[in-house]
């Protein structure tokens, strides 16, 4: 009898061990410039969706306009995972914020328990259908205008906008810190596109995306101006309070590539002097932009055949030498690389069988790109770039065979 309470101790023991194993491996990691998942290189494409929780949440601003009602933007919402789920996509990109004042003010704001319910469901859906989720958690610069301060108030502690975004940061990421349906976090979209942006004079968010009543300040101020110095230490202590919050997840910024008047902007600023970067500079300012402890570095992409004019960094190249220039350069540095947006120019209406993406992910692919998400996936609000599987064929096609080869478990 002891023999056999001990043998089902120590099975106990077992399970618990190759249990906490299991959940160990189905985080994706780094080593080196590559990720790794089980054990094995893990490299995906997925797609973006920019609305995604907002829209199944019945909340974004933009329903009424392009749904008709709550109930058709969320059956859309299943559209595309579904559609996904088919096309052998390997996750999605979605801004994972309350959206608008007046968004937040609808759920966020009025009954946080619900929203999270909304946002457990939709987690479930994906994890059911096998799509991997990148929330961006849009902490840059914070919903200031909300609570009468300016841009710079995410960088002050004392401040209302620095609190709600690290407690919206804390809920968000403790609530799924264990589940391998999140990808990896992602900061903020394009933040370093604002760093030495004057934003004296210019127009902030309408009143009409404000709650009723609000007061609202449409003109910007010098103090909503964010330096590049700034940006790149709030990337540094956001992505170091989710690791604090997540051992399991990675996070990346989500930025586009860095303005190519980069260096004139910062050291200009606010005079700004315009000058376009060296391509030795503008390589350099987008591995400086994305500093650790931040683990994969984050561009946006688009683009055709066509060579670059004289005023962009990198004259006479194709885009997809610069892209190769870029990815080169990360995993020198020894950092996985994630085209978190990835696009035909002027727009993939002027490239209806996805040629160039093609061309890309072929490239990309050969190069060792980790990760890529094309945009967009059934997203109305862009109808010249939205796709889906009815209408890309060729890019769902070639996606799916690519997750074959390196996603597949």
């Amino acid at each position: 009898m002891r023999l056999t309470a001990l043998c089902l101790a120590l099975a106990v023991v077992l399970l618990a061990f190759l249990g906490g194993s299991a959940m160990a491996q189905s985080f994706v990691t780094v080593r080196g410039h590559t990720l790794m998942l089980d054990g094995r290189e893990y490299r995906a494409i997925g797609a973006n969706v920019p609305n995604l929780s907002q829209a199944f949440l019945g909340t974004w601003f933009h329903i009424a306009q392009k749904y008709g009602t709550p109930a058709n933007a969320k059956a859309e919402m299943v559209a595309a995972i579904e559609d996904a789920e088919r096309s052998g996509l390997a996750f999605f990109r979605f801004f994972a914020d309350p959206g608008y004042p007046l968004d937040r003010s609808k759920l966020y704001d009025k009954d946080p328990a619900a929203y999270w319910r909304g946002m457990d469901e939709l987690f479930a859906l994906c994890r059911a259908h096998h799509i991997k989720l990148i929330p961006s958690l849009q902490t840059i610069p914070g919903p200031y205008g909300i609570f009468g301060e300016t841009g710079q108030a995410i960088l002050d502690p004392n401040s209302l906008t620095y609190e709600a975004v690290h407690r919206y940061i804390r809920d968000f990421v403790t609530r799924y810190r264990d589940d391998p349906t999140v990808l990896m976090w992602e900061l903020t979209n394009e933040g370093m596109l604002g760093a030495d942006v004057e934003m004296e004079g210019r127009k902030l968010l309408p009143a009409g995306v404000y709650p009723p009543g609000a007061k609202v300040r449409e003109d910007g101020h010098n103090t909503d101006s964010l330096s590049f110095s700034m940006i790149q230490r709030l990337y540094m202590e956001h992505a170091a309070f989710i690791k604090s919050l997540d051992p399991n997840h990675l996070v990346t910024s989500g930025d586009a590539c860095v303005r190519p008047e980069c260096t004139s902007r910062r050291e200009t600023f606010p005079n700004f002097k315009f000058r376009t970067d060296t391509w030795r500079e503008w390589l350099g300012n987008n591995l400086l932009s994305q500093p650790a402890p931040l683990d994969v570095f984050s561009f946006h992409f688009y683009g055709n055949d066509l060579v670059t004019g004289p005023g962009e960094p990198g004259a006479g190249m194709t885009m997809i030498e610069q892209m190769r220039g870029v990815v080169r350069c990360c995993h020198a540095a020894g950092a996985p690389v994630f085209i978190g947006e990835l696009g035909a120019s002027p727009n993939n209406q002027s490239d209806p069988h996805g040629i160039w993406i093609c061309k890309a992910i072929d490239a990309m692919e050969a190069e060792g790109t980790s990760l890529m998400a094309l945009w967009v996936w059934h997203f109305n609000w862009q109808p010249d770039f939205t796709m889906d599987s009815a209408t890309y064929p060729e890019i769902a096609a070639r996606a799916k065979a690519f997750n074959h080869r390196h996603a597949t478990r």
